[in-house]
């Protein structure tokens, strides 16, 4: 096959466009510089948002007069070497591409303990809840869970009390891998009493990611943050069990802003369909009465297709709790 000679315009533009890109790489941010500026208080939006070879400069320049944080940014990072946890700046190979494809809503560095490789899978299902649920929601959360764990399938969930902590265990408990995404740094567990939880889901092949570094405590803004990096690595949303008034709303708002052309896929949103309505699913009835999610029972089974997409499967005759806490 004879080589095809390309325009001296084409060639003109190839060549400027890798000059601009070398120009790029060579402006951006090392981990130490990122996380100086976050903790000089710059947001992930403020970073992101403005990503240009001028810009990283100034904010060069910005991490170079922080001597005393730019110090702490080294030393935090050295601390969570030695422990296992890998740093990953946004510019980096390596980095997850559905986290990428937040755009200004990306998190410039992620802190990841476990399976770096489960970040990059397409067979995940979040499934998100309420802490305060009661037996139908953790029942619901964790058979679900353990479903899709159970076709060597990813669950994601925030590591929470009540409904996130279900949908884990049930994953655990059919020798499946899982994400928990969380909202302090990972030298701290958020509960406590998830100390051996987050421990075994690392233990077991799973995942905990957080774009907060050691140190960084859990706070109502960073707990909301963190539901758009859930709904981020999925194609598929259950609301096992919330109020209408919850953190779990904010990932459903998350999912929504993000649905279709923002990820190149739709975010399907499940919220689970009870018997009986009351204060604590009262969540569920108002996106399914507004037609804002598709019903399901805690009855039914579930697979993802070829497409990732979630199928509910016919009824089963299971209604017996599976779930039990502690």
């Amino acid at each position: 096959m004879e080589d095809f000679d390309l325009p001296d315009i084409l060639k003109g533009r190839i060549e400027k466009r890798k000059e601009e890109e070398t120009e790029w790489k060579a402006s951006c941010l090392s981990v130490e510089e990122l996380l100086c500026l976050q903790l000089l208080g710059y947001s992930s939006r403020q970073i992101i948002e403005r990503v240009n070879p001028e810009v990283n400069e100034q904010l060069k320049r910005t991490a170079a007069k922080a001597t005393r944080e730019l110090d702490k940014a080294k030393r935090i990072l050295d601390r969570q070497a030695k422990a296992g946890v890998i740093t990953i700046p946004y510019y980096a190979v390596d980095y997850p591409y559905h986290f990428r494809n937040l755009c200004n809503d990306t998190p410039p560095l992620i802190h990841v303990s476990g399976n770096l490789e489960l970040l990059n899978r397409n067979d995940t299902v979040t499934i998100i809840g309420a802490r305060a649920a009661d037996a139908e929601g953790l029942d619901a959360a964790y058979r679900f869970g353990k479903q899709i764990g159970g076709q060597d399938h990813v669950v994601i969930s925030g590591l929470a009390l009540g409904c996130d902590t279900a949908a884990h265990r049930g994953c655990l408990d059919a020798e499946g891998q899982t994400i928990a995404i969380v909202a302090s740094g990972l030298d701290i567990t958020h509960p406590k009493v998830n100390k051996t939880l987050q421990e075994e889901i690392v233990a077991k092949g799973g995942t905990i990611v957080s774009e907060h570094p050691f140190g960084m405590k859990a706070n109502p803004t960073r707990l909301v943050a963190r539901c758009r990096m859930q709904v981020a690595l999925t194609q598929s949303v259950i609301v096992a069990q919330c109020p209408i008034i919850s953190g779990t709303m904010y990932a459903v708002r998350f999912a929504q802003e993000y649905d279709g052309d923002f990820f190149g896929w739709e975010n399907d949103i499940y919220a689970v369909e009870y018997d009986t309505w009351d204060e604590l699913n009262s969540g569920n009835k108002f996106l399914l009465d507004y037609n804002l999610a598709i019903p399901l029972r805690p009855e039914q089974n579930i697979t993802l297709n070829q497409s990732y997409q979630l199928t509910i499967n016919d009824i089963k005759n299971d209604t017996e709790r599976t779930y039990h806490e502690g």
